[in-house]
């Protein structure tokens, strides 16, 4: 075997490699950036129009997760046993509006119990400047992480199964700083909700 062939069959594998972790990436909510178009994700992924009915932002949703990354930790899609209709993992990602499709975060709700103490375990250790809140379901998050121009919340909800035991119906939300709640008044940016549901001691 050729020296040659062996210098071609690594830089080969380089490149397979490279191409792999593209792909792979592609769908990493928090790698993506806040401005790019995300019209390529919403058509391949078959993201279903939507408002947010909190926030008022233009929305792409969709209840089918398998494929979708935050950060080291795999989506999938889910449902939790024993629990009423609306009990199921789903994503809403955020844009600037429909024609532009410009990426501006993402709201992430999950009933995957062992999944909510993973993606909270990574935030903080990737993160590890934030704020805890008091929140009427146990302790809320907030990150300011300037260097991705991006605040990131974490806030519990609880839901009740069939059975009448609690679980957490949790909230991660990604959002470009000083992004703004289209349809309420009262409250200038997303940031300013927050601190309303969940004041500072």
């Amino acid at each position: 075997m050729s020296k040659s062939f062996i210098i071609v069959q690594i830089l080969s594998l380089f490149f397979l490699i490279g191409i792999t972790s593209c792909s792979t990436d592609k769908n990493d909510l928090i790698t993506l950036t806040f401005g790019q178009s995300i019209a390529e994700l919403i058509n391949s992924q078959k993201l279903e129009e939507f408002q947010d009915p909190i926030y008022g932002i233009y929305t792409y949703k969709t209840d089918q997760l398998d494929g979708f990354k935050i950060g080291d930790i795999k989506l999938s899609t889910y449902k939790y046993p024993n629990s009423p209709v609306a009990d199921f993992n789903r994503i809403q990602v955020y844009v600037d509006d429909r024609i532009a499709k410009q990426y501006l975060g993402f709201r992430y709700n999950t009933v995957k119990q062992d999944e909510i103490q993973q993606l909270l375990e990574y935030f903080k250790m990737k993160y590890p400047t934030y704020e805890t809140r008091k929140d009427s379901n146990g302790v809320a998050y907030f990150w300011e992480i300037s260097s991705l121009d991006a605040w990131l919340f974490y806030y519990p909800s609880t839901s009740v199964d069939r059975n009448g035991k609690d679980f957490l119906n949790s909230n991660f939300l990604y959002v470009k700083k000083t992004t703004r709640m289209e349809n309420n008044t009262n409250y200038n940016t997303i940031l300013d909700h927050f601190n309303m549901m969940c004041p500072k001691k």
